[in-house]
């Protein structure tokens, strides 16, 4: 491949497709389109809870969340109708896991994490609609927070599409079109129109950039490329809104096995996995999101565990309720940089319960990548290359539970 590219596809339009787009178009890249078998954002990228924080357990992962956390500033102020609340994100543990993730936080400290240590009462003082016991050690990360997924995707759809970004809608990939052992375009069908079957279209392109997420290996297979990954089920439940806002942080709460944060509008939001761990398999290439269904012992569940973290929740009514999948490699790091033995192809996915930690900097590392071949940060330990020696076969084939994957959370 020549640097730079003058075309390049980017296949999905979710937070990291749009956010690459943004990336590209800023560096000069002449042309780009971003293609999506449904609605710009319809996949996980709404579902989210949105909790971004800078505390991540290695050092790439520190790096770029902190770059993130740059970049989101940045779009509080460049991004029409958004803003990142950096409201703080509070990660409670009990004093076991406090104790052991000490070298943790050195780490973090040394990388540049803005962090205050909180026990019990410390906790309750500082955001009075917690409950918490002396049993409960907080580590307060104060350049965190959280995003509105209803507010940045179209805030920053606007903003690409207004640096010349072309973004189409309901075009399925069924294809690439590939020179030897490169890449050198995408073959896609229309799926506007039902009645009327379309005839396949190649579209060009120097570089082909896979943002999908969840639908990563239906993607990449047409390539002839796995990731061994798993998917499993995410889902949040908001309350409808309280008479004033809760005062409350973003919070991962390593004792419940859940998170929750306030929202923009006064209500809370919350979400956890405890309840359904297993794996979910996509059916194949027509599935959508409307074939997930609510899992009724979730929200009785979320009720009975938080109420006596969350006093507000004893006469909370609840509002509404979304269900998308989250996306684990088999190491639980994202994927993210050239397919291995495939030019002009890269893949940024994987990014677990961490999506909207990640899409800033995965949207700039891509187009690093697309642009000039290399990185501004050191990222190694998430290119796909890592899995060159696995059987991806075989951890596909073989049944996985969310807990298995270990604890990665926003």
């Amino acid at each position: 491949m020549t640097f730079p590219p003058r075309t390049v596809v980017i296949v999905g339009a979710g937070i990291a497709g749009l956010s690459t787009a943004f990336h590209l178009a800023e560096k000069g890249v002449e042309k780009i389109i971003v293609l999506d078998k449904g609605k710009v954002g319809d996949g996980s990228s709404s579902k989210a809870g949105g909790i971004v924080t800078m505390l991540q357990q290695d050092e790439a992962s520190i790096r770029a969340r902190s770059r993130s956390l740059d970049i989101f500033e940045r779009f509080s102020q460049i991004l029409d109708g958004y803003t990142f609340h950096q409201v703080g994100c509070l990660n409670l543990f009990r004093e076991h896991a406090f104790i052991e993730s000490a070298p943790l936080r050195e780490l973090q400290s040394s990388l540049g994490a803005e962090f205050l240590l909180l026990r019990g009462s410390e906790l309750q003082d500082r955001f009075p609609d917690m409950c918490t016991s002396e049993d409960d050690y907080g580590v307060l990360d104060l350049r965190g927070g959280y995003s509105e997924p209803h507010r940045y995707i179209p805030a920053l759809t606007t903003k690409v599409k207004e640096l010349g970004v072309e973004i189409r809608e309901n075009q399925a990939l069924v294809g690439f079109d590939m020179n030897g052992s490169s890449v050198t375009g995408v073959v896609v069908k229309d799926m506007a129109s039902s009645s009327t079957p379309s005839q396949d279209m190649t579209i060009k392109a120097d570089a082909v950039i896979c943002t999908v997420n969840a639908w990563a290996n239906k993607v990449l297979s047409l390539a002839g490329y796995q990731i061994p990954m798993k998917n499993f089920i995410h889902e949040r439940f908001v309350t409808k809104p309280f008479p004033t806002a809760p005062q409350l942080p973003a919070v991962n709460d390593n004792v419940k096995d859940g998170y929750f944060r306030p929202t923009d509008d006064n209500r809370l939001l919350l979400g956890t996995a405890a309840h359904n761990p297993n794996e979910f398999s996509i059916s194949g290439p027509d599935f959508t999101f409307d074939e997930l269904e609510p899992d009724p012992t979730a929200l009785p569940f979320l009720k009975d565990t938080f109420v006596d973290r969350l006093p507000l929740l004893s006469e909370a009514e609840w509002d509404y309720h979304k269900v998308g999948l989250i996306s684990f490699a088999m190491d639980a790091n994202p994927v993210l940089g050239p397919i291995p033995g495939i030019g002009n192809f890269y893949v940024g996915v994987n990014f677990h319960s961490g999506g909207f930690g990640y899409n800033p900097v995965a949207g700039m590392l891509l187009s690093e990548y697309a642009v000039v071949g290399e990185t501004s940060i050191d990222v190694e330990s998430f290119r796909p290359e890592r899995f060159s020696k696995i059987d991806t076969g075989a951890y596909l084939s073989e049944p996985r539970t969310h807990h298995e994957m270990g604890i990665k959370r926003h």
